[in-house]
């Protein structure tokens, strides 16, 4: 009976959950952000919901949507030039944390929230390791983006 209604369940959700649920080992709740998370970088924002009310507050449903940009960001490590959309927000923060391949590296895969981002990172400490690889010694990536060797 529990495997009837796993099944039922995995089949309900959506074809970005599933491919969630594929990599991540865990389900991803759908219904919390918006679809287009999986191929930008958000930086946490959500879509927010709420009342429109008037004057003679009369309320109606309405939503909020995450500033959203496509922006042109040049990583330094894979040394190429990447088309994302961003939201402002994360645009910011890529700024104060200083280029993309430091914002990717110093935050967590959960803060990124993104497919697309957690890939980016990825090959990002790959290259990374691959360009300390030549001394023998293996890169180990900290909190900040000053990359460290381990001893």
């Amino acid at each position: 009976m529990a495997s009837i209604l796993a099944s039922s369940r995995t089949s309900a959700l959506s074809t970005t959950a599933r491919f969630l649920m594929l990599r991540s080992g865990k389900a991803a709740n759908p219904g919390s952000r918006p679809g287009r998370a999986d191929t930008s970088l958000l930086g946490g924002k959500r879509i927010l919901t709420g009342n429109k009310v008037s004057h003679s507050e009369h309320k109606t449903r309405r939503s909020w949507l995450p500033n959203v940009v496509e922006r042109s960001l040049f990583s330094r490590v894979l040394e190429q030039h990447l088309r994302l959309k961003v939201s402002a927000a994360a645009l910011r923060t890529i700024d104060k944390k200083g280029g993309l391949d430091a914002y990717l590296l110093t935050t967590p895969d959960d803060k990124i929230d993104s497919v697309l981002g957690t890939d980016i990172k990825a090959r990002i400490a790959e290259v990374l390791n691959e360009k300390t690889q030549g001394g023998k010694v293996p890169l180990q990536v900290t909190g900040t983006f000053s990359a460290t060797r381990r001893a």
